[in-house]
């Protein structure tokens, strides 16, 4: 099966989106290489199986999004140093917290295309290793004795934690409205994006407003990534995609795709497509048929619409800031959110 539409937009990105986007990483090479090693020198003096646990998921890939948008939000607001990559490495770890919390309540098999931490330890380690990431994430953060910090990065644990539960009720929701599913991601996603981006701010000692601008970046930029994921994972070829896309939809994973589907299929196929909404079963044939609802209803390309307009509210908020490298490049990553693969 051909890849739908829509994910001809992303293959028409601006070229900045597709090449020059290795060329920020590039930039920050240095700064990014520190946060690593400030990561391996927390994990040496923590639990061995914290510190074993953690290196594994941090060690499976991914681009450090929210590293890269700490040390660029710093270098925009003139603050570069050791706490800038010491916050990085916080809010990766906390992110690393999340990813154990999900699959264990997911029932995740892979993880990055590696056995999920709890298949290899069990559901109560990866449990209480996420918890601990949590707590010691904070307590470092504590180290720089700056209360605003400290409530940035708390509140967003606390709405992050939020997002964990309200899933819980999203999943499976055959009456899930939009509005729930976009307080999912702004829980689960934005919420650490947004508060990433403040940090830099608060070390420059901006204005009030401006680190609200910074804070908003972030948030849509967060809304624009989890949409843009979820619309992903319907976008590929059957072979491409297989056990993502069987397990989401056997799970009865409500995201904008599904619920927008659901919402505007023709009452012919509506409990056809209801039916295989939490089945618990995962079959070729069935995606399929609900990859032709989503073409028939134009469901992939609303859901992209949707994430690009938050990455234009996103670079909005950059415009109250002056022209610079560092703007130029959280405009460009703000763009690569809902084109990357990651």
């Amino acid at each position: 099966m051909t890849i739908i539409a829509g994910e001809a937009y992303l293959m028409s990105m601006n070229p900045l989106v597709t090449t020059g986007v290795n060329s920020i990483w590039t930039a920050y090479q240095s700064q990014m290489e520190a946060v690593e090693d400030r990561l391996r020198l927390i994990l040496k003096d923590v639990l061995p199986l914290a510190s074993e646990m953690t290196s594994y998921i941090v060690s499976g890939g991914g681009k450090r999004l929210r590293p890269l948008l700490m040390i660029i939000s710093s270098r925009l607001c003139h603050s570069e140093g050791d706490a800038s990559i010491l916050l990085a490495a916080v809010v990766e770890m906390i992110h690393t917290a999340t990813l154990l919390h999900d699959d264990v309540v997911d029932s995740a098999e892979l993880r990055r295309g590696k056995p999920a931490a709890h298949q290899r330890w069990g559901n109560q380690p990866a449990i209480l290793v996420g918890d601990f990431l949590y707590a010691n994430s904070l307590w470092l953060a504590m180290g720089l004795h700056n209360d605003e910090i400290n409530d940035s990065l708390t509140l967003a644990c606390k709405k992050m934690s939020e997002g964990e539960i309200l899933e819980l009720f999203l999943d499976r929701n055959l009456k899930a409205s939009e509005e729930d599913y976009f307080n999912v991601a702004a829980c689960k996603t934005a919420t650490l994006t947004a508060s990433t981006c403040r940090l830099g701010g608060i070390l420059g000692g901006i204005s009030e407003k401006g680190k609200t601008h910074l804070e908003q970046f972030g948030y849509f930029v967060g809304m624009a990534f989890q949409v843009a994921d979820d619309a992903l994972d319907y976008m590929a070829s059957v072979d491409r995609l297989g056990k993502t896309l069987g397990r989401d939809l056997a799970e009865g994973k409500m995201t904008l795709p599904l619920i927008h589907c659901l919402a505007h299929v023709p009452s012919s196929s509506r409990l056809r497509l209801q039916s295989m909404i939490g089945s618990g079963e995962s079959r070729n044939a069935d995606l399929e048929e609900v990859l032709d609802l989503m073409r028939e209803t134009g469901s992939i390309e609303y859901s992209l619409s949707r994430a690009r307009e938050f990455t234009r509210l996103a670079q909005e908020n950059l415009s109250a800031f002056p022209d610079s490298p560092a703007r130029q490049h959280l405009f460009a990553l703000s763009d690569f959110v809902i084109s990357r693969d990651m």
